[in-house]
């Protein structure tokens, strides 16, 4: 009978890996702490996509939501400014394309 590694296991052997795990739930985490910080209706109309250099990119569902995001935009970075410990980030946002790879699908 064979013998399944443990998800520890495999991402000791995959440090590409492990690199890339740590990466998403950290996006997550962001994510989580800065929607919670919008009116419920429009968190649940967005998502961070990526944090990189300074520049935080997010995802709306529609054009509509991703105005209304853009102008909620002064207290996302303040939040992210708090939360990152840094004074320059830019937001972005973008409209998701509806399909099966969409955060929203």
């Amino acid at each position: 009978m064979p013998r399944y590694l443990a998800l520890g296991e495999t991402l000791q052997d995959l440090p590409s890996l492990a690199a890339l795990v740590t990466e998403a739930r950290r996006i997550g985490e962001l994510d989580q702490r800065l929607r919670a910080t919008l009116p419920p209706r429009l968190a649940a109309e967005c998502r961070l996509a990526n944090y990189r250099e300074g520049q935080l990119v997010f995802l709306a569902r529609t054009p509509d939501w991703a105005s209304k995001l853009r102008l909620s935009s002064r207290q996302l970075l303040h939040e992210a400014r708090t939360v990152l410990g840094v004074d320059e980030l830019r937001l972005t946002v973008k409209v998701a394309r509806p399909d099966a790879n969409s955060p929203f699908a």
